[in-house]
Formats: C-alpha cells, structure tokens, sequence
C-alpha cells in the first residue's frame, strides 16, 4: 500500500493539483464525502451528524465534547480501513489528518496559497467580492484550524511539522504542483514496506479500539504494536462523566430509588492520579463516621443506604452515601479509586475485541488539561490564521530531503523545461507532454543537456511514437497513469547513467 494525503485551504486550486496527480499515478482518488459515509456504516451514526463536525457556522467549529470525540474516532476508523484496504490511493480533504504521520508509505501533502493569490483564486470567476471571498476564508481557516488543534499537537494548519511537503500552488501552478508531489513520490523514501504494512494494521486495530471506546463514551488515546494495545485516558472530565454515569446507572437499579444525584466530596483530588494523597487522607474508621452522619432518620432511608453501601463498599469506590425520601446523593471521595475502575472498565472493553492480544494502562499527559488549555491553543491558532502576509516556500521534511538521491524535475512544456535548466541542472528530467508534440523539444533538448537524462511521461503511447522518442535519446518512455515503484527504479537506473557519463 502507498498512499498520498493532501490537505489544503480554501481556494488553493487543490481540485486541479489533485486529479492531475491521480491521473499520472493512477491511484484512486478518495474525498471527504467517501470517508464520511463509511464512518456512518460502521457506527451507525447519522451521515448529516458526522459531516456537521466540519461546519463553522455560527462560529462554533460544528459538534463538540463527547459527540465530537466519538465522530471523530470514527473517522479515523474509516481513514484506517480505507489505507489498509486500498493498494493505492490519494486521500484528499480534512480527514487526510487523521492517517498515520510515522508511516514510511504514506506521504504527506498540504496545498497552501499566500492570502492575494486566495482572494484572487476566489473572486477570478466573477461571483464574489473581495470582501465576500474574505468571510468565506476566514469560516472555513477557523474550521480547519479547530480540526487541526483537535486532532494534532500542533496549533497551525500550514505548519511543515504535519507534512512531507508544502507547495505554495500559486508559486508554482496547478500542474507543476502536481509534479513536484508525483516526483516525491517516485523517490524511494515513499515505499510500501513489510514495516509500513504492520505499522498500518497497527494502526487500523488501534483506530477500531479507540471507536468502540468512543461509542461507550470513553475518551481514550490508544496506540498498538503488534496486537499489544496502551490505552491513555485523555480527559479527566470525560473519565469522572463515565464514572459518575456508572454509579448512576448502578444506584438507579435498586428498589426503593426515586432519584440520584452524584458529586465530588471534599477529599477529592483530581490530581491524585497515582494516589499520592493517601497521607493527608482521614484516619481509618474516619470515613464510616461521616457516612453514618450523613444517614436519614427515616427507617427505609437508612436500609436503603445501607443496601447500597454494601454494594458499593468504600475500599473499592471511595463513594459516600446519603439518602432522604428515596433520593440518594453520592459523593466521590477518591480519584485514584475512580481512576482505577474505568481503568479496569476500558481495558475489559478493549480485551473483548478481535485482535487485542494484551493492553497496558495509562495517563496521557493532556488528562488534567481542561477547557481553558483548548480554548488557549485555539487562539493562538487564531493568531496564526490572521496572518495575511505570511509567506510560503516549497517545504520538504527532512526524510525526503536526504532520503533519495534522484536530482529530478518534472516539466510540461518545452519553454519551461529550457527555462528550468537555464537555473538548474537535474540530472533526470521527467517531460510529461503528448509524444506526438515532444518529439522537437525532446530533439532539441538532449542537443543543449546531452548529459541529462530524459524521461517521457506519455498517454498510452503508439509503438512508433516510443520508438521515435528513444532514437531522439529519451532514457524510457512511460505509460500513464505511471507505476511509482517502476518510476523510481527507471530514475534511480537513469541518474546512474548521467553520473557515468559526467564522471568517466
């Protein structure tokens, strides 16, 4: 499996860039809207609910809370039967965040503009203003970017810490975007790999788990290797919720019960996650005088409470009980007891599906971060989109930057395939041009750079054109839609060849 993920902002000319690069590779070409109705399948959520994550009107990012979390871990689930199910493809959209980063066959794509060439894209058919093309943007950055906080580390949708590559399509045009992506791909970091095939079933495992989690309302951060799965809390809000919610449901069943209410005692401490706070904790006995002093004078109030005292005993719930009229109140009086049952709840839950060979148990570090740590990174993401004099360069990450040795361009045209050499010197050119219009540049061409190899990038070329192309001195004429893993070998054979001619 190889796939290519593209993210990108509004009116980037994405739509352009990616079906060119679907054409050269063939690979089939996934959006959104496929992503989102899998997701509902296998949830069973509906399909309207899951694509209003995506909405920014009314300036509330779509859904969130459990809801989001739920859908969103959907998703992924989907993302991760598509990659896994798919030999190759191009996952383009919002969800393309949501594939492995660690994955060596996968490569990483976010189309960006700079703001002018946005507003010129946006309003170059006539059919909105300026100030209209700015609002648009504006709703659909402050999407993106909630959607990017919510599910990376990182507070900034154009940052080169998310991708392979960055390409600024205005710079450089639709079809030379698309060019730049396909000669990534081509090189041999981006392959499909014994490891990158494990690491993908990794990852669909944990995605399954962390969906079936979600559907029971658990908000958990889950990882695999090799069918040993670590479950992270992610929230302490969400496990006190599922905790509560527990309680409830267990007190709700006893006879006599007329309602409950549950809270926090005064000895909880959210922060006692490794139940550090058991020195300053009431001297033992303490805790049956308190519960006894919280007991109701009426005769089945205090049997009652009694009842559930014994069903929820304090050495393992830490839960103090009151009753009045058939309404019981419940306080919550240890955390690392709580912690520890919805420990032993998600990992029953995850050990119950297929392939989950054992699970370890853990803290993630953003557990004690609450409403106002998010609502500070999504101001600084804020920040960043409000940026209208940002500037974008051609990025690539360090893995393809010293991961392949082929120095090649791909060129479209015969101007700009001499216009390129004039500030270049490849050692492979790629010309991507009907053979039957080529042949003259390609002629000319290897006259000027004899040295420089010559690739043929061509639509189901007739034998006498391939024949005409390899007498004018091409190195190999290529069908489209091109094997990538066939493409790098032919470079790889190519650039060998230059480099013996140029070093006798």
């Amino acid at each position: 499996m190889t796939a290519i993920t593209i993210f990108n902002g509004c009116f980037c000319d994405a739509r352009p860039v990616v079906e060119r690069v679907a054409e050269i590779t063939g690979y089939h070409l996934v959006e959104d809207r496929e992503i989102i109705a899998d997701a509902a399948w296998l949830s069973g959520l509906n399909k309207a609910m899951i694509a209003g994550i995506f909405s920014a009107e009314g300036g509330d990012f779509g859904m969130s809370g459990p809801d989001r979390n739920q859908v969103v871990s959907w998703l992924r689930y989907a993302v991760a039967r598509k990659l896994s199910a798919e030999k190759n493809l191009v996952l383009w959209g919002i969800t393309a965040l949501l594939a492995p980063r660690d994955c060596t066959s996968i490569l990483s794509v976010c189309l960006v503009n700079e703001t002018n060439d946005r507003l010129w894209t946006a309003c170059r058919d006539g059919e909105r203003t300026e100030s209209e093309a700015r609002e648009v943007m504006a709703a659909d950055d402050r999407m993106r970017g909630e959607w990017v906080v919510g599910v990376t580390d990182c507070n900034d949708p154009w940052s080169e810490t998310l991708y392979d590559m960055i390409v600024p399509v205005g710079a450089l045009g639709a079809r030379q975007s698309a060019y730049l992506v396909v000669e990534q791909l081509a090189k041999a970091v981006v392959r499909d790999t014994a490891a990158s095939r494990a690491r993908m079933e990794d990852f669909r495992l944990a995605a399954k788990v962390q969906a079936e989690l979600a559907r029971h309302g658990h908000d958990v951060a889950v990882s695999a290797q090799g069918g040993t799965l670590t479950l992270s809390l992610e929230s302490h809000d969400s496990t006190l919720k599922n905790g509560t919610r527990c309680l409830f449901d267990e007190v709700s069943e006893f006879r006599g019960v007329r309602g409950v209410e549950i809270g926090t005692g005064q000895r909880y401490n959210p922060n006692d996650v490794f139940q550090r706070a058991a020195l300053v904790r009431p001297y033992r006995g303490e805790e049956a005088l308190e519960d006894a002093a919280c007991t109701s004078a009426c005769g089945e109030d205090a049997v009652l409470a009694e009842t559930i005292r014994a069903h929820l005993p304090y050495e393992n719930w830490a839960v103090s009980v009151f009753v009045r009229d058939g309404f019981v109140s419940l306080a919550v009086n240890d955390h690392g007891k709580l912690l520890e049952r919805m420990a032993r709840r998600v990992c029953g839950l995850a050990t119950g599906i297929d392939g989950v060979s054992s699970v370890e148990f853990g803290v993630g570090r953003e557990y004690h971060q609450g409403a106002a740590c998010a609502r500070i990174r999504r101001e600084r993401c804020l920040a960043v989109l409000e940026d209208d004099k940002r500037k974008f360069v051609p990025t690539l990450s360090p893995r393809l930057r010293h991961g392949g040795e082929a120095r090649s361009f791909a060129l479209y045209d015969g101007k700009s395939a001499f216009y390129t050499m004039d500030e270049h010197e490849p050692e492979v050119v790629l010309l991507d041009m009907p053979v039957s219009a080529g042949t003259d540049v390609l002629r000319q061409f290897k006259l000027d750079h004899p040295e420089t190899e010559v690739l043929v990038l061509a639509d189901r070329a007739a034998e006498q054109d391939r024949e005409a192309c390899m007498n004018l001195g091409a190195f190999a004429c290529l069908n489209k839609p091109v094997n990538t893993a066939a493409l790098s070998e032919t470079i790889r054979a190519a650039c060998e060849k230059s480099r013996s001619i140029s070093c006798p």
